[in-house]
């Protein structure tokens, strides 16, 4: 009989974006290692971004959909359907009030669900992944009651950022440093997706997010060398800097005004609007942007082949340890990548290992110069047909999202092999 494995995740398709990568994969991708997957996720809830696309060609008898009473399944329940950013941003001391975060009222529903697959299906393991962290609430529910192999993946450190950064007060983060500690005494094994949340919890093996491999097919090289096309991915708003990107051409434009009139920016992805126009206009760039806002996956790539070189920021030194899923395919297009990042982030570091490109503090004028030479030196070569662009090359191989389930399979087997 095929091993079945129970993962447990908040976000999955119809939901979108960079959060329900990890979990789709190993749902797609675990039976090809002779592992039967099922999933219990919550039912249609409010969000920002939906991906009904990302559904087409999965089993749907496998996913297994919960109640909840957190905020965005009640906002559902309500007839609202999409929230926007800055709403769920206004809506963050939710966060601060419940505990362990603002889906706490998934856990009794989830839990109840769960059992009821147990009943049904005799499982081998279980995974769950966050955030939320609630999933782990979860699963540490049904290991305390079954005894079943737990692996405990964490996708960032707590929410985006560390305990201590998300909670206002000493006795909230002691009681969540509380809760990690009996998480990691329950579960048979830890996962994080960088080493730099590993290194935090004090435990954990790094297993890297990774890239659609089938997706990253798309990707081809620029054909056109009349234009230098610097392609932005993912979502930009307060949050998610551009301003270093944009002071970066503005000193471009001043060094070599006849390479500037060369260069245009290309966007897709959400997009705070008004913010985002307000940017351009203080340096002078609104005439140098295509915003194509949010596209499926597939034209997304479509959109983006036609640039040279691709963007990538973190808003502050709190993100030192965020890798954004973004970052792998970044490196499956073979582009060289500009990254506004902090000294020492896990970006940067990945991006020297894979000498992929140039990371840069735009608090440094030294280092803002420096890339700034980067650009001007990738900028010439585009338009001389010198600058080689490979897609999928050898340093992005082992970022795969098949490379990233093999490491989970081997997790799962050294919890089971009992």
């Amino acid at each position: 009989m095929t091993p079945r494995v129970l993962l447990i995740c908040y976000y999955f398709p119809p939901l979108g974006g960079a959060g329900v990568g990890r979990p789709l994969s190993l749902f797609r991708l675990l039976p090809a290692h002779g592992l039967h997957c099922d999933v219990l996720t919550v039912k249609p809830v409010a969000y920002r971004v939906f991906e009904t696309e990302l559904l087409e060609g999965l089993d749907r008898s496998c996913i297994h959909r919960s109640g909840s009473y957190d905020p965005q399944r009640l906002m559902y329940l309500a007839g609202i359907r999409k929230v926007s950013d800055a709403k769920i941003r206004r809506a963050g001391w939710l966060s601060d009030r419940f505990f362990p975060d603002n889906k706490r009222g998934w856990v009794r529903r989830a839990v109840q669900k769960a059992k009821s697959l147990m009943r049904a299906n005799e499982y081998a393991a279980i995974i769950s992944t966050s955030p939320p962290i609630s999933c782990h609430s979860v699963a540490e529910a049904l290991v305390a009651e079954t005894g079943l192999p737990w692996i405990a993946d964490f996708r960032d450190y707590w929410l985006s950022h560390k305990i201590e950064d998300t909670f206002a007060d000493r006795a909230r983060c002691e009681r969540a440093w509380k809760l990690i500690d009996s998480f990691k005494r329950r579960a048979a094994a830890l996962t994080t997706c960088n080493p730099a949340i590993a290194q935090y919890l004090g435990s954990g093996r790094t297993i890297y997010n990774g890239y659609d491999n089938d997706l990253a097919r798309i990707w081809q090289p620029p054909s056109d060398r009349t234009t230098v096309n610097i392609g932005l991915l993912g979502t930009f708003d307060e949050l998610v800097p551009v301003e270093p990107l944009f002071q970066l051409l503005a000193m471009l434009r001043k060094q070599s005004p006849e390479l500037f009139n060369r260069i245009k920016l290309l966007q897709v992805g959400r997009l705070d609007t008004d913010w985002f126009q307000a940017q351009l206009h203080k340096y002078q760039l609104s005439g140098i942007i295509q915003a194509h806002g949010f596209q499926s996956r597939r034209r997304t790539i479509e959109i983006l082949s036609v640039s040279s070189l691709l963007y990538i920021s973190l808003a502050s030194t709190k993100e030192q340890g965020i890798v954004p899923s973004r970052l792998f395919d970044l490196f499956a297009s073979g582009r060289p990548i500009i990254a506004a990042v902090p000294p020492d982030s896990q970006v940067a570091q990945m991006i020297e290992e894979t000498q992929s490109g140039c990371s840069f503090d735009q608090n440094s004028s030294s280092e803002l110069s420096r890339a700034v030479e980067f650009v001007m030196e990738m900028a010439r070569k585009a338009i001389d047909g010198t600058l080689i662009i490979d897609p999928r090359p050898g340093y992005a191989r082992r970022y795969t999202s098949e490379a990233m389930v093999e490491q989970f399979v081997q997790v799962i087997r050294e919890v089971t092999q009992d």
